[in-house]
């Protein structure tokens, strides 16, 4: 029952529980003014909670980054969240320091290419430029052309019978075959190819790419961090274990080898009276990678030094102090009991 107990505790106190009801059913979509503001203080206001607004903060708050939706209402309950938002997700991931990667399958697209020409050339060539699209489409618009072409194959069998019909005798290899299915295309007026117009490049649900790390961090690779005790080798970012090769780091949901938590799960899976997400412990964050989409894959290892272990009661310091867990109870009520009975019981 006390890790019922704990684990329902943890979700009444999460994030998901925490959403407000919105009091009609535009979710402030039609508001005249900024909505979900991210307003910074400094950390020893924020612990007085001074933030600017009207109506005064609890003191469990304490975070430099709030989002608020409204200074103040009728009721006299800002709409305030604490460490919320994609703004803060980014600058909690900057504090690491982590300088990210990028993995291209091209030529930078921030330096002058064959690809990144106003006309480029199409050397590659795939089936797809026969088709006015771009190789990086979505797969959807490549099925959305071929529905308009149902009957593309017998149009390239009528194709091949007039201008090569040696085809069907002797059967070419694969590779002879893809440069007459291009030619097909390029030559046939049969064939649906896509078409565009200036305003589908406006369009909210046009393709995305993004350059580079997009903003995301702007540390350099290879440039050493200095600190107070000396040079910064590795990247440790504290995280949680949301599975035995998943974990919780800087906002994200990384990739962790699993033989470098297997201990630290363990440990925190049969801990009495505790939830796994309860356990904050350290990982050695060994890259970041942003892809073109827009996407960061984090990978990190975990640590097994540490007195993390030994700190978990102070993990979630609740507001009232006489307020434990059943198992902090029972611990408790255990160590008055032996005390007693030393005092009674002869040695």
């Amino acid at each position: 029952m006390s890790a019922n107990h704990e684990f329902l505790k943890l979700v009444r106190n999460s994030k998901f529980a925490q959403v407000a009801t919105p009091l009609s059913k535009n979710i402030r979509g039609d508001s005249t003014i900024p909505t979900h503001q991210i307003i910074y203080t400094p950390k020893n206001s924020a612990q007085r909670s001074i933030y600017g607004i009207k109506t005064a903060l609890p003191k469990q708050v304490g975070s430099s980054f709030i989002s608020f939706n409204d200074i103040d209402n009728y009721t006299g309950m800002p709409d305030v969240e604490k460490n919320s938002g994609k703004y803060y997700k980014i600058k909690n991931f900057q504090e690491m320091g982590l300088a990210t990667k990028n993995l291209y399958s091209e030529s930078n697209p921030l330096f002058p290419g064959q690809s990144t020409k106003s006309e480029p050339t199409n050397r590659e060539e795939t089936l797809v430029n026969y088709l006015n699209m771009n190789k990086r489409v979505y797969t959807s618009e490549v099925q959305k052309v071929l529905q308009k072409n149902p009957g593309i194959h017998r149009e390239f069998k009528k194709w091949l019978a007039k201008n090569h019909p040696q085809a069907f005798v002797a059967q070419p290899s694969p590779a002879a075959m893809a440069d007459l299915l291009k030619s097909f295309l390029h030559e046939s007026k049969a064939v649906h190819k896509k078409e565009w117009n200036l305003l589908d490049f406006g369009k909210e649900d046009a393709q995305i790419r993004v350059l580079g790390n997009g903003g995301f961090s702007y540390n350099q690779k290879g440039r050493l961090t200095n600190t107070p005790n000396g040079i910064k080798h590795d990247v440790i970012a504290p995280g949680r274990l949301l599975s035995t090769k998943d974990a919780a780091i800087g906002g994200f949901v990384s990739h962790a080898h699993d033989r470098s938590i297997s201990l630290q799960y363990n440990y925190a899976r049969s801990y009495p009276g505790k939830h796994i997400l309860q356990f904050s412990m350290p990982f050695k964050v060994s890259e970041a990678v942003v892809t073109d989409d827009g996407a960061v894959r984090v990978t990190a290892e975990g640590v097994k030094v540490g007195d993390w272990m030994r700190k978990q009661t102070h993990s979630y310091a609740p507001s009232n102090p006489n307020f434990q867990s059943t198992a902090e109870r029972h611990k408790t009520d255990t160590e008055s009991l032996q005390s007693l009975l030393n005092l009674i019981l002869p040695n």
